[in-house]
């Protein structure tokens, strides 16, 4: 069994895949938490899924050993390349050193020029894992191993809503305005998070998305029609 089901509280149950970055764990995670919640409907309170592992948090007095057994026999019976229904977004970035703080130092971190940068930034296709962090803030994976770098050794206390950055293997944008440990690259002008709205996510997870490159007048054009 490729999964380790563990009570970590008495109403949290942790279950874990290989401790790994892997698209094939994102869509299974995805696949079997929508498998649980259906199943479960009066029993999950909140379900919280990560790159390898899948939280579920319970109602209290839920009987630990069954339910284990319950979600084993689960995983074994869930279908795990049924056709995801997704959403296919282009999310407009300006790559501005105005905006993306660590474009320049980032560039000659990587020995590559700011144009290089963009143009493998954003040529990928990525996938959204799962949401977190933040509300709506999207782990991104497909990122150009070219463009891998380390965290920043001081974390920013502050950056700008829409902020694009880059984070070892990962690349992200911040919806609101936070602290952030990431290499800043651009911002979007785009809105990820709203909370008036009955969906306040833009992103939900599985959907893909493209980075379209836009130039600071253009930027600026839409933040002023917003």
């Amino acid at each position: 069994m490729p999964i380790n089901i563990q009570q970590i509280e008495q109403s949290c149950f942790l279950i874990a895949w290989k401790n790994e970055i892997n698209p094939n764990t994102s869509r299974e995670i995805y696949h079997f938490n929508k498998a649980i919640l259906k199943l479960f409907p009066d029993l999950i309170i909140d379900s919280v899924p990560a790159y390898c592992c899948l939280t579920l948090y319970v109602n209290h007095g839920t009987k630990a050993k069954i339910f284990i057994g319950e979600l084993l026999e689960l995983y074994q019976n869930t279908d795990f390349y049924t056709e995801i229904k997704s959403s296919h977004w282009k999310i407009p970035v300006c790559y501005h050193p105005s905006l993306g703080l660590d474009l320049i130092s980032l560039s000659k971190k990587l020995n590559f020029t700011v144009d290089q940068i963009i143009s493998l930034h954003s040529s990928p296709i990525y996938t959204v894992d799962f949401i977190g962090f933040l509300p709506g803030f999207p782990y991104l994976s497909g990122l150009n191993k070219k463009l891998q770098a380390p965290r920043l050794s001081s974390p920013r206390v502050r950056v700008k809503k829409g902020s694009v950055a880059i984070g070892s293997s990962q690349t992200g944008i911040y919806p609101l305005e936070s602290p952030a440990g990431w290499n800043l690259i651009g911002n979007t002008p785009i809105d990820l998070f709203d909370s008036k709205k009955s969906n306040p996510c833009l992103l939900s997870p599985m959907d893909t998305l493209k980075f379209t490159p836009i130039s600071l007048s253009q930027y600026q054009s839409i933040c002023t029609n917003d």
